[in-house]
């Protein structure tokens, strides 16, 4: 088997600490924002319960990264062999940017345009990924050799005939 190199990105963990930084005090502001609107909500402001509904749901995702990244500190990267289900496209938030996405064995990882463009649907490849965030650091595609055939010779005609 011969693989070929398709995404590479540093497998240093300053990403990860990036996220941290970002989703840590978005997480906190969040969470307290969620706070003062179910503060208002048991009071008996009932106009409290648009913003309490919205937070909730930004609270479950944003912790839910944070979670994730704080995982990922303390998380060796791992490798992921198997075959390309789906390749889609997805706008990101509020439709400003699209990203590809890639299903390998059920996991969805997010990769790059020129890998996206480079694989198909049914092919083997092999992805070493942080655990919890799923941020991709090498993408490689996998290409089984195929034995060589003997040549047979052409059959000559038989002298006899």
């Amino acid at each position: 088997m011969t693989s070929e190199m398709i995404e590479e990105r540093p497998l240093d963990r300053h990403l990860i600490v990036r996220n941290v930084a970002i989703y840590g005090p978005a997480s906190a502001l969040v969470v307290l924002l969620l706070f003062l609107a179910a503060g208002a909500l048991f009071t008996g402001r009932l106009g409290a319960i648009l913003p309490t509904i919205v937070l909730t749901i930004v609270v479950f995702a944003v912790v839910y990264e944070l979670v994730a990244a704080l995982r990922d500190l303390r998380a060796e990267p791992v490798t992921v062999e198997g075959t390309t289900g789906r390749i889609w496209k997805k706008s990101k938030f509020m439709f400003f940017g699209r990203q590809d996405y890639l299903l390998v064995d059920r996991k969805v990882f997010e990769i790059g345009r020129v890998a996206a463009t480079e694989l198909e649907a049914g092919q083997r490849v092999s992805i070493r990924h942080w655990p919890h965030t799923m941020r991709v650091i090498t993408l490689e595609r996998i290409r089984e050799e195929q034995p060589r055939r003997r040549r047979r010779p052409a059959s000559l005609p038989h002298p006899c005939r």
